[in-house]
């Protein structure tokens, strides 16, 4: 963008349901979540974060610089969450011009509250909330709750925001939304953080990051493990995030070369993605996944699996290697990868290539600025 000013402008980002400060801390998330509006606020007049955390996030002040920080309290009925923060936020409210949601889930709050204040809403989804619950669930409750919540929250925005253009499709088409008023907005990657290091020797063979989720189908990950240890072929894994929380895979781990390393902060995760030689990703489906993209910046060649919000970023042999989600092309991945130096290089360049070139935070700013000047216009 040439021209990235914008009429004086103050934004309020709501926090996902009941998600705090201190949530993204434990994650090892807030440094490279809060980078993005760190940057914004250089270019507006006042930048407020909404958040869950009520009085136990103030101690994170320090962190936020000139961010303002709403600290409100999550309720189970919504209703009362929206009424707390008009009764204790209101000035903060009425100076906003426009409110964002970071998810979907918790979107009634500001929904309500845009109704309360004439506020411009902007709704952004990192992933399709309808979309996970149908692969998550086959209860028809809690799909039609999913779907409903959803296409309340992107008819009621000024402006919608996904993350991936697959994702706006799947929007038009379900919802019937105006192609332009939706805008694909990526996950960034501070590539000057998450970049190689020559420096730092390999540790490991392969490294996964995030939680223990059936959708990340790390029991195949380790099944494909299995197989290539009963063909004498020892491959070590270092399991990073919330997935080393969970006992069953603990005990599925046993006998193997697993680390479980849990959540690590933006400082020390570059390093960690350097210590290895492969980064893995086996999972059902994806909306736009930060840890592959954080890996493939650090210029790690990927294994991912054929799914959607992966095989939209790997290209086969080109910067990654694309197999199933069942434990035998899993392992035949593993193999070929992690046993072949040229591919190896070849896929990692590729990789890094990729991400400086289309998810670099500064591009990925200037589209956020972008889309608050057209929402300024609406």
């Amino acid at each position: 963008m040439s021209n990235n000013t914008i009429e004086p402008l103050n934004l309020t980002m709501f926090f996902t349901a009941g998600v705090s400060l201190e949530a993204w801390s434990k994650t090892g998330n807030l440094e490279r979540e809060l980078e993005l509006y760190h940057r914004i606020a250089g270019h507006l007049s006042k930048v407020n974060l909404l958040t869950y955390g009520g009085k136990a996030d103030r101690k994170f002040r320090a962190q936020l610089g000139s961010l303002g920080l709403l600290p409100a309290k999550w309720y189970s009925r919504q209703q009362l969450t929206a009424l707390g923060i008009a009764a204790k936020f209101s000035p903060q409210l009425l100076a906003t011009d426009v409110f964002k949601t970071n998810q979907i889930r918790g979107a009634q709050v500001p929904i309500w509250l845009k109704k309360i204040y004439r506020k411009k809403l902007i709704v952004r989804c990192g992933f399709l909330h309808g979309f996970f619950t149908r692969q998550q669930t086959a209860d028809p409750q809690r799909i039609l709750d999913a779907v409903t919540l959803e296409k309340t929250a992107f008819e009621q925005a000024d402006l919608s925001i996904v993350t991936s253009f697959w994702q706006k499709q799947l929007v038009i088409d379900d919802y019937g939304l105006p192609p332009e008023k939706i805008k694909v907005i990526p996950n960034y990657v501070v590539t000057d953080i998450f970049k190689p290091d020559p420096s730092i020797s390999s540790k490991y063979d392969l490294i996964f990051v995030g939680r223990n989720h059936s959708q990340k189908n790390l029991n195949n990950l380790l099944e494909a493990l299995k197989l290539l240890k009963a063909r004498r072929k020892s491959y070590s894994l270092n399991l990073v995030g919330g997935c080393c929380g969970d006992p069953d895979l603990r005990r599925q781990a046993e006998g193997l070369e697993v680390t479980f390393s849990g959540s690590l902060s933006t400082k020390k995760l570059p390093g960690a993605l350097n210590e290895a030689k492969v980064f893995v990703l086996p999972s059902h489906y994806e909306g736009h996944p930060k840890a592959l993209l954080e890996a493939m910046s650090c210029g790690l060649p990927c294994i991912g699996t054929e799914v959607l919000g992966i095989k939209e970023d790997i290209r086969h042999m080109h910067n990654g290697y694309l197999c199933n989600t069942d434990s035998a092309s899993i392992a035949q991945a593993i193999e070929t990868v992690c046993d072949s130096d040229d591919i190896r290089t070849t896929l990692g360049r590729n990789a890094r290539k990729y991400i400086a070139e289309n998810y670099d935070i500064d591009k990925i700013v200037e589209l956020e600025l972008e889309a608050l000047k057209d929402i300024q216009l609406f």
